[in-house]
């Protein structure tokens, strides 16, 4: 569970990090021909080029809404454990908000247009998550 979430986390990151660059690249062959330069000079090749980047980043985009999904039924999932354990969990509401709040933010960064960098998981946030999951609920 808590290694489904931080890896979770982690592909968000690196999908986002690749859109990122992926818009660069566009922007630089962009740049470029409104200079004067030519990537190629096979006619064609710079409307080809567009449309390929373009649809990498669409892809990518697609990969994205899609770890949103799996975001949403894993915070669920996770917020749902927790209140089960809540009665045997030293700070269990402290650690649970901190784990909540970072699921919110990475949560927004996908429903927003994405021009924003994605949040990177914080080591507190990986340590709550353990501390959640090695805490198991007690029997009574």
């Amino acid at each position: 569970m808590s290694e489904g979430l931080i890896k979770l986390a982690d592909e968000i990151y690196k999908i986002d990090s690749d859109i990122k660059e992926q818009l660069a690249a566009a922007k630089i062959v962009e740049k470029a021909e409104h200079s004067g330069f030519l990537v190629s000079k096979i006619e064609g090749f710079h409307e080809k080029l567009r449309i390929k980047m373009d649809s990498a980043v669409q892809r990518q985009s697609e990969k994205l809404d899609e770890k949103a999904v799996e975001l949403a039924e894993l915070t669920r999932i996770f917020l749902l454990k927790n209140c089960e354990a809540a009665p045997t969990a030293e700070n269990v509401e402290a650690e649970t908000k901190i784990v909540a709040d970072f699921c919110a933010e990475l949560k927004a960064f996908l429903e927003s247009d994405r021009s924003a960098d994605c949040p990177k998981m914080p080591l507190a946030v990986e340590e709550s998550i353990e501390r959640l999951l090695n805490n198991p609920p007690k029997v009574v």
